[in-house]
């Protein structure tokens, strides 16, 4: 590249880049007015056009030769750059882009991933445009989603979409998974939820990946698919429990496996084996009744489902993972109300036994594990606590009575607690667990049913 001397040239002698990267000029009525005031203070960089001979193309300076065309300039001073490549051209113009902070975050993405196209590497283009490693590694992963609807969510004023959220998405792995998040997420919270979400689930399915190939090596195959239509029963039993929230085992006890097949569910991986039960005719009472305690224990287990993914995001909200709110009356209402329709009765220990992360029962702690919980208690923000005592009071509510008939009391409190946490982006993943809070799901007894 040889450089001349600055000259000036006649405004219609000189035209923007086709190639220019960055195609939305911004705002110019500024930039022009001050241009009106006080002229062209910077010079253009332009190269000149093949084969038209005094036309020449700008490749610095295209915001200031648009909004120098609107304040009426008829000649720019211009330092005329010859002997460039198009790769070469191309380069330059995404440093002199990639250095402005006005850009949007997808302009940002994509004129970094333009450089690496070039045959840069995340160092080089660190060094060129003054942005650290770390952000232009992170600005490379926004590169990679889907663009169409980065920008829809990018121009869409209700979401509120920032870099910190996109960020978020970098913590899930597939592609595919990020691309679907952004796309269904109804708002930046909603997005940082439902990423937090398929990371842990990421997690998990690495560690069920694990445990099912050791079960497999020992000669364990899946459970029958009937397993899955009437595992609550009680014709089936359960050899073995593998939690997916902790590291997979180092070996299987195949002894105690024997004869019985695995499953995966959403937080463990359990070994079953079906019960050898007598085949003698059971009465249609009898029939019903195991019906209904079988819908019982699917809504309860579904319930302590959606009790953990309460609990899962209330952990994120007071480590700071989850933004917190400006306003925060609407949400200490509800979590009021998820007391009250819970009746609940929850002392300081209770609260504090959050903190210890464990199922020990308070009274089974070391004195140095109570000693710290009461003191992670005491520097909680009330807000904070009474988010927890609102997840202690509704954890362990009873969904249905003795013959499964919704109970409406438990269903108000659940509803109260999760209203409170949908204002910190928080929803249930699957349909099924709104229709058990509802009181919408097939597993009840019917209100005409009762009647």
């Amino acid at each position: 590249m040889s450089e001349k001397q600055i000259i000036y040239i006649a405004a219609e002698h000189i035209k923007p880049h086709p190639e220019n990267p960055r195609k939305d000029l911004g705002d110019l009525t500024e930039l022009s007015e001050s241009i009106k005031k006080n002229g062209i203070l910077q010079n253009l960089t332009v190269i000149p056009v093949d084969g038209e001979p005094g036309e020449y193309m700008t490749i610095i300076g295209h915001r200031r030769y648009a909004a120098g065309i609107l304040a009426g300039v008829a000649e720019f001073p211009c330092q005329i750059a010859e002997n460039l490549t198009p790769r070469e051209q191309m380069s330059i113009m995404l440093e002199e882009n990639m250095q402005r902070n006005d850009l949007t975050i997808w302009e940002q993405a994509n004129g970094f991933q333009m450089m690496l196209d070039l045959g840069e590497t995340e160092e080089s283009i660190a060094e060129k445009t003054g942005f650290s490693k770390t952000t232009v590694r992170h600005r490379l992963n926004i590169a990679k989603l889907n663009q169409k609807v980065l920008r829809e969510k990018e121009k869409d004023e209700c979401f509120q979409l920032s870099l910190k959220d996109l960020y978020a998405l970098e913590q899930v792995e597939d592609i595919k998974t990020r691309n679907r998040i952004l796309k269904e997420a109804s708002s930046s919270r909603d997005l940082v939820w439902k990423a937090k979400s398929a990371a842990d689930e990421e997690k998990r399915e690495k560690v069920a990946a694990e445990i099912i190939a050791m079960l497999k090596a020992a000669g364990i195959e899946p459970a029958p698919d009937q397993y899955e239509k009437d595992m609550y029963s009680g014709k089936w039993e359960t050899l073995e429990t593998y939690s997916l929230e902790k590291a997979a085992p180092k070996r299987i006890a195949k002894k105690k496996l024997a004869g019985g097949g695995y499953y995966k569910s959403y937080r463990e991986v359990r070994v079953v084996k079906k019960k050898d039960k007598s085949k003698e005719p059971v009465s249609e009472y009898e029939r019903q009744r195991k019906e209904r305690e079988k819908d019982a224990k699917a809504i309860k287990a579904i319930a302590k489902e959606m009790a953990a993914q309460r609990e899962s995001f209330i952990r994120n909200v007071l480590s700071g993972k989850i933004e917190p709110l400006k306003d925060t009356e609407k949400v200490m209402a509800g979590l009021w109300k998820a007391v009250v329709y819970a009746n609940g009765c929850v002392g300081k220990m209770s609260l504090a036994k959050f903190f210890a992360e464990t199922k020990k029962s308070w009274y089974d702690l070391s004195d140095e594990d109570k000693k710290k919980a009461m003191e992670e208690l005491e520097k909680t923000s009330t807000l904070h606590q009474l988010m927890i005592c609102a997840h202690v009071s509704t954890s362990d509510l009873v969904y249905t009575d003795y013959n499964n008939h919704y109970n409406e009391n438990t269903g108000k409190a659940v509803t109260a607690i999760t209203e409170a946490l949908n204002e910190y982006g928080f929803s249930y993943p699957d349909d099924e667990q709104n229709k058990v809070m509802e009181g919408s799901h097939e597993f009840y007894v019917k209100e005409e049913k009762r009647k």
